[in-house]
């Protein structure tokens, strides 16, 4: 649970077993209007979903094309479903939701309900200050809240200013009646009580490890090495640049599930579908532009045969790959802890900061080889300009915490 709600005495439950006290008898919310929208929404978003599903055509292997584009709608289906089921849990959520308080041992206890499930909250009325009913611009009806804390709490909804007034009244009688005296509010700390402020070490002297330098550009070099010998051509090293912003992908889900723990599928399956839905319609374009060629008259084989042949000879810099991002998942992100100092948020967007930079580097890198005709001295400084983004990247990603 987390470590905000335990201080504030919350708990889940799926009984409320000490369901005794003086009850509140909190107005139910009135939800109708908005339950409605949800559900049309939800029904609406549905009825997408399971026509875009219908669409999708499994069997899709006559071509390289053909298959990325039922990726692409594979991916696009897989990113919707997620806000299909945020809005089938919260038109749930409207559907079973109750509100209850009551007054207890000198305490104020809140139980909002869905269903069986019960989320129970507990304030020392002893620490309870503000206490208030603050009327809306009518003048006729009022929300409570107070302070907790020194967080803004709030109970019940909107409700008739009467009401809320003999809610508030009942709450500050079992105050009264129990000699609370509101809890004195911290004054500032004085200067010779002050904690002293330690200030982070200055980031600029904060280095990148040797090693993960040193991997990270041996990686970037190995293209450059077998093109020297003749062993690759510019539309394996393009596709094999690609390759690594999958790899990214993938060990960016694993970074999100250690993240976002049990809540995961849901920031999991939209990352991948836009992600994945992002890297199937760029291998079509790299494979139309680099792999096939735009003025090509040979008919395209099929996708197995065609990703086979292109792949085969690449399995050992993927293997490198793979195994590079791997190491330092597990050394930085795990062993390092970097978990502790990251969000969803911030490991969801963080791919497409290198990912763009690479791509276009790609793109521009790669006309400049088509146009000199010669393709060492491009793909030279195609491969000095990733590895300089690749390492940007990396300073910032091990260096923010």
């Amino acid at each position: 649970m987390n470590k905000n709600l335990r201080n504030l005495g919350v708990r889940f439950a799926l009984r409320d077993d000490a369901a005794n006290g003086t009850s509140l008898d909190l107005p139910r919310r009135k939800m109708a209007v908005l339950i409605l929208v949800v559900v049309v929404m939800f029904a609406i978003f549905a009825s997408v979903l399971v026509q875009q599903v219908a669409k999708l055509n499994l069997h899709a292997m006559g071509s390289v094309t053909n298959l990325m584009s039922m990726l692409f709608s594979l991916f696009w289906a897989l990113g919707w479903s997620v806000g299909v089921m945020l809005l089938g849990a919260l038109a749930l959520f409207l559907l079973f939701f109750d509100e209850t308080a009551r007054l207890a041992g000198g305490r104020l206890i809140s139980v909002l309900s869905v269903g069986p499930l019960k989320m129970i909250a507990e304030y020392d009325l002893a620490r309870v200050l503000n206490l208030r009913a603050e009327a809306d611009a009518s003048g006729d009806r009022a929300r409570i809240f107070f302070d907790y804390d020194g967080v803004g709490r709030s109970m019940g909804d909107t409700m008739p200013l009467d009401e809320a007034e003999r809610i508030v009244g009942s709450v500050r009688r079992a105050m009264d009646s129990r000699a609370i005296v509101p809890a004195e509010v911290p004054s500032a700390p004085t200067a010779s009580t002050s904690p002293r402020l330690v200030l982070p070490a200055d980031i600029s002297q904060r280095r990148l490890p040797l090693a993960s330098m040193l991997v990270l550009i041996g990686v970037n070099l190995i293209p450059l090495f077998f093109v020297l010998f003749g062993e690759w051509t510019l539309a394996e090293v393009v596709v094999l640049f690609w390759a690594e912003s999958a790899v990214i992908g993938f060990y960016t889900l694993l970074k999100i599930a250690v993240v976002a723990k049990w809540w995961a599928p849901f920031p999991g399956l939209f990352f991948l579908g836009h992600f994945g839905g992002f890297m199937a319609i760029h291998f079509m374009f790299i494979y139309l532009m680099f792999v096939r060629g735009l003025n090509t008259q040979v008919p395209d084989p099929g996708a197995l045969e065609a990703l086979s042949h292109l792949f085969t000879p690449l399995w050992s810099p993927l293997l490198a790959l793979f195994l590079s991002h791997g190491v330092s998942f597990i050394l930085n992100f795990l062993r390092g802890r970097e978990y502790e100092n990251t969000t969803v948020q911030s490991l969801m967007t963080a791919p497409y900061g290198r990912i763009v930079v690479m791509q276009l580097t790609l793109i521009f890198g790669g006309w400049v080889v088509m146009l000199l005709k010669d393709p060492m001295p491009a793909l030279a400084l195609l491969i000095v300009f990733k590895v300089i983004a690749d390492l940007r990247g990396h300073y910032g990603e091990h260096t923010s915490a």
